[in-house]
């Protein structure tokens, strides 16, 4: 697999696969539009603040808390959180604790900020 900065390619059984933003409109319907959001994105989150978000969502804002953990927040933060770890940033461990990416995505649906999924799954992909 290899890219540049709009397009993936890759080659699956010796056919070339190019994947670029019409592929991303025809077959997954989103378009390239919006605010990246990642680890090396955080350009329009400026009021983005990890603790103070996390804590925000927690069921008692009292508690101390060490680690960001799904178990501790209320239902919508907590069912948000399953769809994004599941679903929109999969991963293959500890699907109980947030990470950063994580975080800011509920951080941006929860505030209606248009996200750009085109750049978050290619992040993730890559």
């Amino acid at each position: 697999m290899w890219y540049d900065e709009e397009t993936i390619y890759s080659q699956v059984k010796g056919v070339d696969i190019c994947i670029n933003d019409e592929v991303w409109l025809v077959v997954a319907g989103v378009r390239n539009v919006g605010i990246p959001v990642g680890r090396s994105h955080t350009v329009g989150l400026e009021g983005f603040n990890k603790p103070q978000f996390f804590k925000s969502c927690l069921r008692n804002q009292n508690t101390k808390s060490r680690s960001y953990s799904v178990s501790r927040l209320s239902v919508t933060p907590r069912i948000l959180a399953f769809i994004v770890i599941w679903l929109l940033r999969p991963r293959g461990f500890n699907h109980v604790v947030l990470t950063e990416e994580g975080l800011m995505l509920m951080y941006c649906l929860m505030g209606k900020i248009i996200v750009n999924w085109v750049s978050v799954i290619k992040e993730h992909i890559i």
